[in-house]
């Protein structure tokens, strides 16, 4: 389920990340961690959401705007 639009979608359409040192990192099995699907990577609202797994979230617009871009490319 993605943490900002709540939505119910199958695992593999979901990106799991995980909070370390203030930066979203792709979660490698240990620690907490959530979803977030493709469409939320770009809404502004997502950044909300992602502060309560975050203390800092500084640079969290930045990170989300590189992972989208990546995301896109690797679609094509």
């Amino acid at each position: 389920m993605c943490i900002a639009c709540k939505n119910r979608l199958l695992q593999w359409k979901l990106i799991r990340f995980k909070a370390k040192e203030s930066k979203l990192v792709p979660y490698n099995g240990s620690g907490r961690s959530f979803y977030i699907c493709n469409e939320c990577l770009t809404k502004p609202k997502t950044i909300h959401h992602i502060k309560r797994y975050i203390n800092n979230t500084n640079n969290i617009e930045e990170q989300l705007k590189e992972i989208a871009q990546i995301c896109q490319a690797s679609e094509k």
